[in-house]
């Protein structure tokens, strides 16, 4: 079970608020204006590391978006490993957790920044004993080429509600190195750099214009 930065960064536009639209204390022939606009950054990375029989896979994830308007922001943070001991063909961890408090720190020219988060993580190892241990990310991340920027708008009208929304994106591929920790075990050390990751922010806006029926 996985996660991406980018496919994180599409929830932007699920997540909204009302921030303008006076509805006409009196019957007029005003429209109706409903606007969203929803800024975020996240990460991703991807980590393999072989200790002799032992072959481990990481994935790493943060994400922290805010609604104009809002005063609290949405934050996703996600861990999930394998590991498994090749040379008896046994699964020794297979699981992820989830965080919903974490500390993201990203400039705004996306050249490197750091993750670090919490969370409780569950090993369906054994699928019918999980278990469930805390863990601990701690990511630095550096991007190591130009950003890529990508621009998408829509347009749609039904029954006199017309319908705008656009997005923007920056993303920049990265490397990263840090340390996941999983109850007393060092699932991740700073020298297994990333073999993937990428670092993005993205703009998501959304106008409602509701006409009266006359």
């Amino acid at each position: 079970m996985k996660k991406t930065a980018l496919g994180a960064l599409a929830l932007a536009g699920t997540l909204f608020v009302q921030l303008a639209g006076a509805i006409p204390s009196t019957a007029s022939d005003r429209p109706v204006i409903t606007k969203t606009v929803t800024k975020g950054e996240g990460m991703t990375s991807e980590f393999e590391r072989t200790d002799g029989c032992l072959h481990t896979r990481v994935s790493v994830f943060g994400s922290v978006f805010t609604v104009t308007g809002s005063t609290t922001p949405d934050n996703v943070g996600f861990v999930s490993v394998t590991q498994e001991d090749t040379c008896t063909g046994t699964t020794l961890i297979n699981g992820f957790g989830d965080a919903e408090t974490l500390n993201l720190s990203v400039p705004n020219g996306l050249s490197k920044g750091r993750l670090r988060m919490s969370m409780e993580f569950t090993n369906y190892a054994d699928p019918e004993n999980p278990v469930v241990s805390p863990m601990t990310a701690d990511v630095f991340f550096r991007a190591t080429a130009s950003a890529t920027k990508t621009f998408t708008e829509s347009k749609s009208r039904f029954e006199g509600v017309r319908f705008v929304a656009s997005q923007g994106t920056r993303s920049r591929p990265a490397t990263v190195a840090g340390t996941v920790t999983l109850g007393a075990q060092k699932i991740l050390t700073p020298n297994v750099p990333s073999y993937s990751a990428t670092i993005a922010s993205v703009v998501s806006k959304e106008k409602t214009v509701n006409r009266p029926v006359k």
